[in-house]
């Protein structure tokens, strides 16, 4: 018998799944696409949002738009006029996102019964912070982020789940303002939130397991792709992307190519093998030999610690462990066809390359085509 875990109304068990949805599988395919609940279960599912920026707007229109009852919530110190001008533009912006998704064929209902599920709340009390779960989102400052955990703190329940949307921000700093840890947790969205797929969860070893798990859970049914790790400042994409943006600028003001060739070289070289292959199991097929003697050189040429050799790539090289070929590098391989994966991979740039070049990609006389 699974153990039950009660976040705000809705019951968990141990696995982190929503015991009053157990039974209703019905996802739509297309990633926007409402999921369709019982009925009398959906006032129960309700998101809190507190910032009606641009990254709290497309959070809520991720979770209205599956259903999910959302309130907005502007923390913010305003006069009434002030508080219904941004009301209002809240609710344009919305409207014109929802209007945009419509002429894409992505709504399987009118724009105004989504907008229906979103409501907005001025000023931080009991009554505008009761939900299933909290989503901080303002502007990306840590005192404004730990003084407002600090206000929230004496109206949040115990279980609510609190999750702050920051980039950068680590939970250690985030936890000192905030009376119940256990329950706070990072959900780092990218822009735009409602429709990038990928949402990094943040934990530390205070963070509740089952908060995590139907964290997953809830962004999964909204159709994400989320990814947990440890808490550490950065994350995975913005640690990445910090490298990668800084070395692109260093290349343009260096003058080795203007910025339009730059920019071409990400889209239709680093970037585009980027959008079938993971930056991990690009190195593998690439060769971890590669990496390593790329970083030698590089480390030569520039000197400094920036092309360092990682101490795995070292270690793999040590032990033969070069990709695919020897069976092992960062993945095992071993007892994978090795030709078909190439052949997989090769066949999905094809397909991503004319679409980007507007052709679509050609029907097939056969099963299975290049792949």
């Amino acid at each position: 018998m699974s153990r039950l875990y009660t976040t705000g109304s809705l019951n968990l068990d141990s696995d982190g799944d929503d015991v009053v949805g157990r039974g209703d599988a019905r996802f739509m395919r297309i990633p926007f696409k409402g999921r369709r609940f019982h009925q009398g279960i959906m006032e129960t599912r309700n998101i809190v949002i507190i910032g009606p920026g641009r990254m709290g707007l497309g959070i809520a229109l991720s979770f209205a738009l599956h259903q999910f009852h959302v309130r907005v919530v502007d923390g913010k110190s305003r006069s009434s006029a002030e508080y219904e001008r941004v009301k209002q533009k809240t609710k344009r912006e919305l409207r014109s996102l929802l209007n945009f998704l419509r002429g894409f064929d992505c709504l399987d209902e009118p724009p105004g019964a989504v907008l229906s599920r979103v409501s907005f709340h001025a000023g931080l009390n009991e009554a505008a912070l009761e939900g299933l779960c909290i989503f901080e989102a303002i502007p990306e400052r840590p005192d404004l982020k730990v003084d407002l955990l600090r206000r929230i703190s004496p109206y949040v329940r115990r279980k609510t789940i609190v999750a702050s949307t920051t980039s950068t921000i680590d939970l250690k700093t985030l936890r000192t303002g905030f009376a119940h840890p256990e329950s706070l947790l990072i959900t780092h969205w990218l822009n735009p939130a409602f429709i990038i797929p990928l949402v990094e969860i943040s934990r530390t070893d205070e963070t509740d397991p089952q908060a995590v798990q139907w964290m997953k859970r809830t962004l999964k049914k909204v159709g994400k792709k989320p990814v947990v790790l440890k808490d550490s400042p950065g994350f995975i994409i913005p640690r990445i992307q910090a490298v990668a943006m800084n070395e692109a600028v260093r290349i343009l003001e260096e003058g080795i190519a203007t910025a339009g060739d730059i920019d071409q070289a990400i889209k239709y070289g680093f970037g585009f093998r980027l959008c079938v292959l993971g930056l991990l199991e690009f190195i593998d097929l690439g060769g971890l030999d590669i990496l390593y003697y790329a970083d030698k050189f590089l480390s030569s040429a520039f000197k400094g610690e920036r092309f360092k050799v990682p101490r795995l790539i070292e270690d793999k090289m040590k032990r033969g462990e070069t990709g695919p070929r020897t069976g092992k590098g960062i993945y095992d391989y071993r007892g994978k066809n090795v030709d078909l994966l190439f052949r997989r991979r090769h066949r999905q740039l094809i397909e991503l390359l004319r679409r980007m070049e507007g052709s679509g990609p050609r029907p097939s006389g056969r099963r299975g085509g290049i792949g």
